[in-house]
């Protein structure tokens, strides 16, 4: 547990009540829904409910309609909602468990090359999350030497077009399905490699928890590029996320850590939940967005404690 980060820095964390920080967002909230958390929505229907409730959005791809993205586009830039960050079609270099094509790696990086092309207008200053991928014959040595190549051209692409790359390490159960970097320390190893200042990291609660490594956000440093936010149960399978609060993960903890790298950008809520009995996916999707900014609430209060 996190020791002496309260009081001194307790001031800056929000305003008291429901007032907003004076930085990044002014009267934006800084508490994000990835658009996966209400997967059964639509674009539309997520931000007319994240507006409601004066949340921001984390966009995925597979949201848009690939014929008519520019008029999304303008239309999503007229709704005055924050955006945080972009999950892509492909996102990772290699293949993955849920993203098995295209094969090759230089034609996924060429697709998030376009990606990052294709949604510029709504992606200057925000994140691009990514991840190595996996060699299903556990070749970790191929992607992280295939993946290395990869990011410094990536970081560049995004870099010319004012977009941040920010790789993610994932929970040790998809070692060798979806990544070959399960932790902070492996992710960090990989950025000295690439050497690059436009690729820092993503620090996924969920993912790091279940890696035995939630205390590894504390060595971000500067490097800190987003922050991904669920709550973790023993897992049923792989889709098997919980509602901030509603899990072990000591979130409150987490937070003050991530506060104390100076970090003041988007805390994205990322739930995946299909295949359970009580799947987030089937219930009332409004209460699961209210349970969410409940539950980042609490623990933001807790946080400023």
């Amino acid at each position: 547990m996190l020791v002496g980060a309260g009081a001194a820095l307790a001031a800056t964390w929000l305003p008291e009540g429901n007032a907003q920080p004076a930085s990044d967002h002014d009267s934006r909230s800084r508490i994000h829904i990835s658009e996966i958390t209400t997967k059964p929505w639509t674009l539309e229907q997520d931000v007319a409910a994240y507006k409601q409730q004066g949340l921001g959005i984390e966009l995925w791809e597979s949201k848009f309609d690939p014929a008519k993205i520019p008029q999304q586009l303008a239309w999503l830039e007229e709704q005055n909602i924050s955006v945080s960050s972009l999950q892509p079609a492909v996102l990772t270099v290699f293949p993955s468990m849920s993203v098995l094509e295209p094969k090759d790696p230089a034609e996924r990086v060429a697709r998030m090359c376009r990606t990052i092309d294709l949604f510029g207008s709504v992606l200057k200053g925000k994140c691009f999350p990514t991840n190595t991928g996996a060699d299903f014959t556990g070749n970790e040595y191929r992607v992280w030497r295939g993946s290395v190549d990869a990011y410094k051209r990536l970081a560049d692409y995004a870099a010319e077009r004012g977009v941040r790359v920010a790789f993610e390490p994932l929970g040790a159960s998809l070692m060798n399905r979806s990544t070959t970097v399960f932790n902070m320390e492996q992710a960090l190893e990989l950025l000295h490699e690439v050497n690059h200042p436009n690729l820092g990291l993503t620090a996924d609660a969920y993912n790091l928890w279940e890696s035995n490594a939630l205390e590894q956000v504390s060595l971000c440093g500067d490097k800190l590029f987003l922050v991904h936010i669920a709550d973790w149960k023993r897992p049923r399978n792989f889709h098997d996320r919980r509602v901030p609060g509603e899990g072990q993960i000591p979130l409150a903890d987490f937070l003050r850590r991530v506060h104390a790298l100076h970090y003041r950008g988007p805390l994205v809520v990322e739930l995946f939940s299909e295949g359970v009995p009580d799947s987030l996916w089937s219930q009332d999707m409004n209460d699961v967005v209210k349970r969410c900014k409940r539950g980042v609430e609490a623990a933001l209060q807790q946080a400023r404690a």
